[in-house]
């Protein structure tokens, strides 16, 4: 599925589409945005963020891991071409050491994990 994202009228405000689902992106106030929405880099450390709590939780289901809870929190910093991600993972519930290991191994495994550690190319096409 596509995901569209299109200008507001008389704002820096962007609607973001995918099939039914809507949500919105801005600048940061210093760059002119109203501080009520996320800016594009806050959406794509979000992915992480979400995607290895998903991830974790579902294998933990799957597996019957007596997980009560799972919480990742992801910074950002940027020094010159890098940027840099730092994920901090929180488990909750009487897990063993190995359950530990085995969550974290997953959570590095996550989809969005992999896309972010591999290899990126964007190709752009001008529609007239």
């Amino acid at each position: 599925m596509a995901i569209a994202a299109r200008t507001c009228s008389n704002s820096s405000l962007v609607e973001i589409a995918s099939g039914a689902a809507r949500w919105w992106a801005d600048l940061s106030p210093p760059d002119g945005g109203s501080g009520l929405h996320p800016t594009p880099h806050d959406l794509l450390d979000s992915a992480l963020a979400s995607c290895t709590v998903l991830t974790v939780k579902m294998y933990a289901k799957r597996k019957n891991v007596p997980l009560e809870g799972v919480q990742a929190q992801v910074t950002r910093e940027q020094s010159g071409t890098v940027y840099r991600l730092h994920r901090r993972l929180e488990l909750a519930g009487p897990l063993t050491a190995d359950q530990r290991k085995d969550l974290l191994r997953v959570a590095n495994a996550c989809p969005v994990h992999k896309a972010l550690a591999g290899s990126f190319e964007v190709r752009t096409q001008l529609v007239d």
